[in-house]
């Protein structure tokens, strides 16, 4: 199952701890390519500015839509780096 908006994301990564959190996130979504691309400081980075007129044009985004695919990258990759520093404790 894929998520759809920030909350839903927040709540498949809670449901599932032990699941990579880039699985729910669609193959298609500007989420997962921040996710796949960028780093956490990075994406951090890009939720601070206003929305990339360049990349709502490509990936057919308005600027929230657009933000919220951020924020998701953001969700991910923070639950993603919580893993990490739970494996390596």
């Amino acid at each position: 199952m894929t998520a759809s908006t920030p909350e839903e994301l927040l709540d498949l990564v809670a449901a599932e701890p032990n699941a990579s959190p880039s699985i729910f996130l669609a193959d298609d979504s500007l989420a997962a390519w921040f996710y796949d691309h960028l780093s956490l400081r990075e994406v951090r980075s890009a939720f601070e500015r206003d929305p990339d007129p360049d990349e709502c044009k490509k990936w057919r985004l308005s600027g929230l839509e657009w933000k919220n695919q951020v924020e998701m990258a953001i969700i991910a990759l923070s639950a993603a780096d919580r893993s990490l520093q739970t494996i390596s404790g």
